[in-house]
């Protein structure tokens, strides 16, 4: 009987974005130094090349700074003998907000910038217009639709886990490298979700989850997972994850938060007024970025 698999969810390392809101309009943007950095902090402190030994398969959102983050701190995991020898990205897990900074880049543009940093990635699941953010598609800005491709994470997660532990492999480790906001939504945690701007996840953050119910079974439709115990300790929490009833108010709570501080109210766009909402203006639309350099443009 194989155990009980662990997830490891990692916010993304600091981005350009991440400066300040007026760096929001950035395309795709990639990591600043300090995010780098982060990278080693974190795979020198939490997963050493030694502990990645049994980690069985590593995946990121397919924008550019979670899959820099995911090659730069899980590398020694893909060669591991174990590891699926690339990242697969997900586009589920992309991040919530139609802003330039949270619209990935086109799949050619894409595969372009894997092919020059080198990254080890399996695009498989990236399809042409996994980056078109309309109200009324799959990868919606509204919280409706973050919640549904959430939930279908979970259960391509579950999914991979099954397939691992079938092949196998008794003691099923996962890494997924997603964003701030959508973490929330993955988790159903929202608890401190406001302690940062449109997050409670740190860069470089990561937690570690069970899934809430035996992964061998669709008796969850939902998926869930649950933290454990000794990463909730790690972060200060004596207590288990609030339940999912709690959440809801939480939930509420975050909106209002969020709103409060000047980021897009997931919970009031919809398909059935996008009309009228087309989501958070960005906070400079005259900024680029050279992805050469690194360095921050302002477009004449």
């Amino acid at each position: 009987m194989p155990s009980i698999p662990r997830i490891h969810l990692v916010r993304h390392a600091q981005g350009f974005h991440n400066l300040g809101f007026e760096f929001h309009s950035l395309p795709d943007p990639k990591l600043t130094p300090l995010g780098e950095s982060q990278c080693a902090t974190l795979q020198s402190t939490h997963f050493p090349p030694p502990s990645q030994s049994n980690i069985s398969l590593v995946t990121a959102s397919p924008l550019s700074r979670t899959l820099h983050t995911a090659s730069l701190t899980f590398s020694p995991a893909l060669s591991n003998g174990k590891c699926k020898p690339l990242i697969l990205a997900i586009p589920d897990a992309q991040e919530t907000s139609d802003f330039p900074c949270d619209t990935g880049s086109d799949v050619d543009v894409l595969k372009n910038i894997i092919a020059e940093q080198n990254w080890k990635v399996d695009l498989s699941l990236v399809k042409d217009g996994w980056n078109v953010k309309t109200l009324n598609n799959r990868y919606s800005p509204s919280s409706r639709a973050i919640q549904r491709r959430a939930r279908d994470a979970r259960i391509l997660l579950r999914q991979k886990a099954r397939e691992l532990a079938e092949a196998g492999d008794d003691d099923v480790e996962i890494v997924l490298v997603a964003h701030g906001g959508y973490l929330h939504y993955l988790t159903d945690d929202w608890e401190d979700s406001d302690k940062l701007a449109g997050t409670g996840w740190e860069n470089c953050e990561f937690r570690t989850y069970n899934f809430e119910h035996d992964f061998l079974s669709d008796g969850d439709e939902e998926a869930y997972f649950s933290e454990t115990m000794e990463s909730r300790k790690r972060r200060g929490k004596d207590h288990p994850m609030f339940d999912h009833e709690k959440q809801k108010e939480l939930f509420e709570m975050s909106m209002q938060g969020w709103e409060d501080q000047g980021l897009q109210r997931a919970d009031r766009l919809g398909a059935e007024d996008e009309a009228s909402q087309t989501g958070q203006e960005p906070a400079a639309k005259n900024m680029d970025l050279d992805r050469k350099t690194g360095e921050v443009e302002v477009m004449a």
